[in-house]
């Protein structure tokens, strides 16, 4: 297996996007998971966002990523990838749970601000 190291941010990897009001009283049921920074606290008649997803606290809950396979509604407490820029879905939630078990000791406020962040990646080619 061959690879090489390249420096990149995590915007180089993925685009993030803060999630959408929604206020309980305008909730109804439905079948697409609503989504908070503690994971799906409900359902709802309508989705903001295709499925699959990735969802993870943008306060409080740092650290917990949820891959969504289904079309959803990430809350405005959220950070959802909005584009996964040619990334498996399934791989970026490891990724990024990776990413801030690291970073939990730095005990960072917001996640957004770790999208500048310049990480290291080993970027590996298969030969078939």
């Amino acid at each position: 297996m061959a690879g090489e190291w390249r420096s990149a941010t995590l915007g180089d990897l993925v685009e993030l996007k803060r999630g959408y009001d929604l206020p309980q009283r305008l909730r109804t049921q439905g079948t697409s998971p609503i989504v908070s920074s503690s994971g799906v606290t409900g359902y709802h008649s309508e989705a903001k966002v295709p499925g699959p997803g990735v969802v993870t606290g943008r306060y409080g809950t740092l650290g917990e990523v949820f891959y969504i396979a289904d079309n959803f509604w990430p809350l405005n407490t959220t950070l959802y990838v909005r584009d996964f820029k040619g990334n498996d879905p399934r791989f970026v939630s490891y990724f990024l749970r990776l990413l801030t078990s690291y970073l939990i000791p730095i005990r960072q406020p917001y996640l957004e601000s770790i999208a500048t962040i310049s990480i290291k990646l080993m970027l590996v080619f298969q030969v078939i």
